[in-house]
Formats: C-alpha cells, sequence, structure tokens
C-alpha cells in the first residue's frame, strides 16, 4: 500500500523500472502502474476535489496524460512522490476550471447547454462509429486481439496464452491496432478519445 505514494528506496528502484518499461510502449507495464497507484492516488483526488465524480475524472485523464507522454518518464527519478506532484497539480487546474466553467455556463441560456451535452453526446458516437469501421478493415488476428483486449479485459500475457503467440508479438498487434483506430477518428475533441481507446 502506498497511502500518500511516496515510496522506500527499494521500491522506488522497482518504480523507476516499471518508468523505463513504460517509456518504451509496454502496455502490460502501464497496467501495473495503474494497479499500483490508482487507489492511493484516487485518496488523494478524492480529498482536495470532494467529489467522486470529479476524483475519478480528474484520476482517469491523469493516466491517459501519463501513457500519451510516457517517453519522459525515464528521466523521472522518484516515481512516488512524482506521481502525486502531479495529480495535486491536476487537481488544482480542474478546480480552477471548474470555476471558470461554472460562471459561464449560468450565463448561458438554457438551450444553450443542452446543446453543448449534445455535442458531447454526438462525438462518443462518432468515435464508436469510427472504431468499428477501423475494426472492419483490419485483419482478422489484429482485430481479434483488440477485442480480446478491449471487449474481454484480457492482458497481452493472457492474449498471448490463449492464441499461442508471445507477448512482445500480441503487444505489437495491439499498438498497430490502435494507430489503425486513430487513422479513421474524425477530427474531434481529443479527451473522449483516449478515454475510448485506452480504457474501453
Amino acid at each position: 500500500m502506498h497511502p500518500e505514494v511516496y515510496m522506500s528506496t527499494p521500491s522506488s528502484y522497482s518504480d523507476r523500472e516499471l518508468f523505463s518499461r513504460i517509456a518504451e510502449g509496454d502496455e502490460a507495464a502501464f497496467a501495473d502502474l495503474f494497479n499500483l497507484y490508482s487507489a492511493p492516488l484516487s485518496r488523494i483526488s478524492l480529498r482536495m476535489l470532494q467529489r467522486e465524480s470529479a476524483s475519478q475524472e480528474v484520476l482517469q485523464d491523469f493516466f491517459i496524460k501519463l501513457w500519451l507522454h510516457r517517453s519522459q518518464l525515464s528521466d523521472v527519478e522518484a516515481p512516488g512522490p512524482w506521481l502525486r506532484k502531479v495529480l495535486i497539480r491536476e487537481c488544482l487546474q480542474h478546480l480552477r476550471k471548474s470555476a471558470v466553467y461554472k460562471s459561464k455556463l449560468e450565463e448561458l441560456p438554457a438551450d444553450a447547454a443542452t446543446q453543448n451535452r449534445a455535442i458531447h453526446a454526438l462525438s462518443v458516437k462518432e468515435i464508436q462509429q469510427a472504431v468499428g469501421r477501423a475494426l472492419e478493415s483490419m485483419s482478422p488476428q489484429r482485430r481479434q486481439v483488440y477485442k480480446m483486449s478491449r471487449e474481454k479485459g484480457m492482458t497481452t500475457k493472457e492474449i498471448a496464452a490463449e492464441l499461442g503467440l508471445s507477448d512482445g508479438y500480441v503487444r505489437n498487434v495491439l499498438s498497430a491496432a490502435l494507430q489503425t483506430i486513430r487513422g479513421f477518428l474524425p477530427p474531434i475533441d481529443l479527451l473522449p478519445v483516449v478515454v475510448f481507446l485506452y480504457f474501453f
């Protein structure tokens, strides 16, 4: 357990190895990091934001950004304290944005607020349709690996064992599948896209 995401020296070396693997694009290492830190980081965000929905939103966005900027992780000397520092900064940004958004929303007529929610729903629908078209264009094996990962929630090691493939090969196939999907995505807001690709 890491109540405040501060690590002892032995664990720090292990976490640095984890960060190095993630920096190289290792999805299994990223999953390990999520399983290790999501609970203690969630307690920090919930304590700061005081709302479960806001806490989960910030935490999800935090891990998405961590993956998107993974190449920088190999330079982090103390992963535990660094994660805590970055999350606190994200929580503070969320609080500032929420205050500004709330003030602007109160100035909008009711129909404008409804329209804003409809646009977000449309974005998610567009993503789903694009993913469907991308899957149809994939080879049977690539499509199967993607569905086993995203629909069944299987790890790359589990997929490799079931299909009789190497873990490294499965990771490469999954990465290629995600790249194919990105090519089919419309030019819409980034956040729903990355949430859909990496968490669903």
